[in-house]
């Protein structure tokens, strides 16, 4: 009787803790797709320094290894056209995460065919309308709405 009692605890403690993890890596997909958004909003804004800075916060949360190297690219530089680079790469990693874990609220894979001379570059956004991390103001709104992903 001892031994199906004790069974029985254990399997209570270790779906508990199974129920525990499953919420922290959404609030831990959530948190990624927080600071990537303020990543992305640097870079419309075309600022080299809020991107830096957003890249370093997003950095120190991250315990994503896939994310590392393009997320050190744009913490280690305020040139927005390195950042750019790095973007790109970061946001389809971005996409996969998005993709496999789910997002609580929608967000929107958006596409500028002209980015990087016409060879095109995708980005999340958590909003429809189109606001270029590629170009900023200079081309604000080129590019398009491909996808909803999550929400």
């Amino acid at each position: 009787m001892k031994k199906i009692t004790l069974l029985i605890a254990l399997a209570i403690v270790v779906t508990a803790c199974g129920g525990k993890k499953e919420n922290n890596e959404s609030v831990k997909a959530t948190d990624q797709i927080t600071y990537y958004l303020a990543v992305k909003d640097a870079l419309v804004l075309t600022d080299g320094a809020k991107a830096q800075s957003a890249a370093k916060a997003f950095l120190s949360t991250s315990e994503n290894v896939s994310l590392k190297s393009d997320l050190e690219m744009i913490a280690g530089t305020s040139d927005v056209k390195v950042q750019r680079q790095a973007f790109e790469a970061l946001s389809m990693k971005m996409y996969e995460l998005v993709q496999a874990s789910g997002s609580d609220s929608p967000l929107y894979k958006q596409y500028c065919p002209m980015a990087f001379n016409n060879k095109g570059a995708y980005w999340l956004a958590a909003e429809m309308e189109v606001n270029n991390p590629y170009f900023g103001d200079k081309m604000l709104h080129c590019g398009s709405v491909q996808e909803k992903v999550g929400g």
